[in-house]
């Protein structure tokens, strides 16, 4: 009985490692996920930089807690009205177009982003005749979005 106990024991001891190896595989982290956050916003307006065909969208995250623009997001996700979506950006402030207030909170969207790193920057040259205030880009982040989605209502 003593062998059979102390057979079952040394296999035990040898496989032991072999199990935490396979099952600790399965459990690292991929650091770019680190980078990234999880978050609920809404699509407030979109534009487009001079000579590119790109769509740009605004995006307010839930409570204001910050504002996003990105280039990462499909006109698909959502079936847009006539007119919401223009071309090109406001020539009048050198901003983007936003959604009538009607609109403001109609296109909610989950997903996952994370500012853009120095390096990858966009730089849009935008022509406007600014007549008042421009627009002040310094208050929206550039943004990378990822598993883009309409939440569940």
């Amino acid at each position: 009985m003593k062998t059979k106990i102390l057979k079952l024991l040394a296999r035990f001891l040898l496989l032991l490692p072999l199990c935490a190896a396979l099952l600790g595989a399965g459990c690292e982290k991929d650091e770019d996920d680190e980078l990234y956050e999880t978050a609920e916003g809404y699509i407030v307006g979109s534009f487009q930089c001079n000579g590119s065909e790109i769509r740009n969208f605004c995006i307010i995250l839930e409570n204001n807690r910050d504002s996003l623009i990105t280039s990462s997001l499909s006109e698909d996700i959502f079936n847009f009205p006539a007119g919401i979506i223009k071309s090109g950006h406001n020539s009048f402030t050198g901003g983007p177009f936003f959604f009538p207030d009607s609109f403001r909170y109609e296109y909610k969207i989950r997903f996952k982003f994370r500012v853009q790193n120095e390096d990858e920057l966009v730089d849009c040259p935008l022509a406007f005749n600014t007549m008042g205030i421009p627009f002040s880009w310094e208050n929206w982040n550039q943004a990378i979005l990822t598993d883009v989605r309409k939440p569940l209502k």
